[in-house]
């Protein structure tokens, strides 16, 4: 579990950091969510899917260490 709330953590720290990564740089095929979104609303939805996931990635870290 500690493994997974590091990817998490990291995940989180990465969306919040570069919200655009996945529209320009990795995936060139366009994802649901970037055909519905204004590109504002796009990065919102991002950066708080990565603040999601961050504190998920710290309570999971947190958990499994106990």
């Amino acid at each position: 579990m500690l493994r997974l709330g590091i990817i998490m953590t990291l995940f989180g720290i990465l969306y919040l950091i570069k919200p655009n990564v996945f529209r320009r740089g990795i995936w060139k095929e366009t994802a649901i969510t970037q055909r519905l979104f204004t590109p504002q609303r796009y990065t919102t939805y991002m950066r708080i899917l990565g603040a999601i996931f961050l504190v998920a990635g710290i309570v999971l870290g947190l958990a499994a260490r106990r």
